[in-house]
């Protein structure tokens, strides 16, 4: 157990010594290429050390680098950085006045703004740069610059910067994007409604038809019936109930044939006007067309005469 929580302890020490070792060969060799003179291999050499493991020394070698790459801003920004963190104060001394030679020489740039909108974002060779009106220090050679924000057209240049003077970036003003409103089509109105059936109203038609017939016959066959009374009423001297003996037969014929007409007014006119109600139900509940119908059944009664009247507008 002890052994294994020694080899645990032990391991952020070796990761630690494995890269330092990694960022000293990186070191030996950036020092051997800069010594044959190929200095582009050795200030990548010195920046994959530095990005291992950071040392002062390196930064140190790798500003020499630069400056004899010709990259002396990139070269004045390290020492300005060592001139305040280098470990030692002679080394911090020194490196100021390294700082202090190249500042005459070092180029910048300068970022002049015509009516930016407030999300500008400017890039110099792919990197985000401050909007600053201070100006930057800057490598002498080519310059990208870009300039977008939202709703707005890109805007890009290549410029050339150059040592010991100050390239001026004048960004316009960045053009509106036209904006496409694509309507969307009008939607399809709905297919028309299929046309009403007729048929329950046709059926309560027939209905109230054959309704009205049975009422007209019942009212006949009550008539019927009332002239059979009477005509009873006359053979026996105009009182059934005391009839001439002779005469009996004859009015009680006249008599049942009364009762018979009755009973079948009665039962037309009950039942004609039970179908006119039912089809005065079927006209209106049946489906109707755009126009409105209004329909009006009211009881009928005269002294002579007893039924239903249909009245409406259509």
């Amino acid at each position: 157990m002890k052994a294994l929580l020694l080899a645990l302890a032990l391991i952020p020490a070796v990761a630690h010594a494995d890269a330092k070792s990694e960022a000293m060969l990186l070191f030996d060799q950036g020092k051997q290429e800069m010594k044959d003179g190929q200095y582009e291999k050795a200030c990548n050499s010195f920046e994959r050390s530095i990005a291992t493991y950071s040392d002062s020394g390196t930064k140190g070698s790798l500003a020499r680098c630069y400056e004899k790459l010709g990259r002396l801003a990139s070269s004045w920004k390290l020492w300005r950085e060592l001139a305040d963190l280098a470990p030692s104060g002679d080394l911090r001394r020194d490196a100021a006045a390294l700082a202090a030679k190249l500042e005459p020489k070092i180029g910048r740039y300068l970022i002049k703004l015509n009516n930016p909108p407030p999300d500008l974002a400017v890039t110099i060779n792919g990197q985000p740069t401050k909007l600053t009106d201070v100006p930057v220090p800057i490598d002498a050679g080519g310059v990208i610059v870009r300039a977008y924000a939202a709703g707005r057209k890109d805007w890009s240049a290549e410029l050339a910067a150059t040592d010991g003077g100050v390239l001026t970036i004048d960004i316009p003003e960045l053009a509106k994007v036209d904006v496409v409103v694509v309507k969307a089509p009008d939607p399809k109105p709905p297919p028309p409604p299929p046309p009403p059936s007729h048929t329950r109203k046709y059926v309560g038609l027939g209905l109230i038809g054959v309704g009205a017939g049975a009422v007209v016959a019942g009212g006949i066959f009550g008539l019927k019936a009332k002239n059979g009374f009477s005509d009873a009423e006359d053979l026996c001297g105009g009182d059934v109930d005391n009839c001439f003996a002779d005469r009996v037969a004859e009015a009680q014929l006249e008599v049942d044939d009364a009762r018979s007409a009755g009973t079948l007014s009665t039962i037309l006119v009950i039942g004609g006007g039970a179908a006119i109600a039912g089809g005065i139900v079927l006209y209106i509940i049946a489906p109707k067309a755009t126009e409105k119908r209004q329909l009006a059944v009211r009881p009928l009664a005269t002294p002579s005469t007893a039924g239903f009247v249909l009245s409406g507008r259509f």
